[in-house]
């Protein structure tokens, strides 16, 4: 989404029958860029209820390690020859909010400003492009995981609950 042709065609897996592992960037990235890979990776599973998923998103994306809390999609990160990026969305309720944070990182606002809407939602991406980078995805992602969580039909039901 939003993204050339020749940014896809370096993706650093680019064949469907050929999954790799989880940890795999980890070795087949140059050292600070398999580190940025790392930190962004374990910040993600750290969440509470992150699960992770290396899938093939067809010709375009091609493989991307896709980071889910349930059925709700957190974000992607995609693993390039030359570097690791990142893809989030947002409904218009979160586009909202993350727009009214204060101090929302330029590296933020800037994928959200010039993402791409396709139906209810907005493709956001960014390149992760040292460690403060992969501090501003994973403190993003915490922030969004909390929208998703507060979202979730049981706690709908709890509020309710508590509210009488």
């Amino acid at each position: 989404m939003g993204r050339s042709a020749a940014y896809w065609a370096v993706n650093l897996y680019p064949e469907s029958r050929q999954e790799p592992k989880p940890s795999a960037p980890y070795r087949d990235l140059p050292g600070p860029i398999g580190a940025r890979f790392r930190k962004v990776r374990e910040g993600l599973l750290a969440l509470p209820g992150v699960s992770e998923s290396v899938k093939f998103m067809g010709p375009s994306w091609r493989w991307a390690w896709e980071y889910a809390a349930g059925s709700r999609k957190l974000c992607w990160l995609h693993v390039m020859q030359n570097g690791v990026g990142g893809t989030f969305t947002l409904s218009d309720g979160e586009e909202r909010k993350a727009l009214a944070i204060s101090r929302l990182p330029s590296v933020i606002s800037d994928a959200i400003q010039s993402g791409h809407r396709t139906g209810p939602l907005r493709w956001c991406s960014i390149e992760i492009t040292d460690q403060k980078g992969a501090d501003v995805f994973v403190g993003f992602a915490r922030r969004k995981l909390a929208w998703l969580t507060a979202e979730t039909p049981a706690a709908v039901l709890a509020r309710r609950t508590l509210t009488g």
